[in-house]
C-alpha cells in the first residue's frame, strides 16, 4: 500500500511539473503573437493601406474589366 500511494505521489508531481513546463513553453511561444495582436475591430482598412476604396478616383480599365468579371454584388 505504500508503495502504491507513492507511485501515486511522485506521479502526481511528475504530471503536475510537466504540464507548468508546458505551460511556460506555450506562454513563450505565444508570447510574441498576443504582444502584436491589434484586438481593435475594424471596420474598413486603416488610412493609406493598399486596398482602401477611392470613390473620389474613377476605375482603371483593368479594375473595371475585373468588375465585369465577377458580377454584380450579391
Amino acid at each position: 500500500m505504500a508503495f502504491a500511494r507513492r507511485v501515486r505521489r511522485f506521479t502526481s508531481a511528475l504530471a503536475a511539473n510537466v504540464w507548468q513546463c508546458l505551460v511556460a513553453v506555450g506562454a513563450v511561444q505565444l508570447a510574441g503573437e498576443t504582444a502584436r495582436a491589434d484586438t481593435r475591430l475594424l471596420d474598413a482598412p486603416p488610412p493609406g493601406h493598399p486596398e482602401r476604396l477611392r470613390p473620389d478616383v474613377p476605375l482603371t480599365a483593368l479594375e473595371r474589366a475585373l468588375l465585369e468579371d465577377i458580377g454584380p454584388p450579391g
